[in-house]
């Protein structure tokens, strides 16, 4: 086996790290789902449920989340509104 040579240099660089908790994580990916679905996510028709999981798979660990939005629209006030002019 050959020597491995290993050229170093050195560069200025800025790095940024966060460490966020459950809560944070979930709120971030809530937010993100209801922006991409153009749901707005603290309405009182919104209900968002956000579940996270991890297994173990062929290569280490596997991580999924799944968010679940859910809108009632009988909650949204154009519903309510509608459904009084109908009376």
């Amino acid at each position: 086996m050959s020597e491995i040579k290993v050229n170093s240099a050195r560069t200025n660089t800025q790095t940024h790290r966060a460490v966020l908790g459950v809560d944070e994580i979930k709120r971030i990916l809530a937010r993100e789902v209801c922006a991409a679905a153009n749901v707005p996510m603290d309405a009182d028709s919104t209900r968002v449920d956000v579940r996270l999981s991890s297994r173990m798979g062929s290569y280490g660990s596997e991580y999924e989340a799944i968010v679940t939005v859910t809108v009632d629209y009988e909650k949204m006030p154009q519903a309510a509104e509608a459904s009084d002019e109908c009376q």
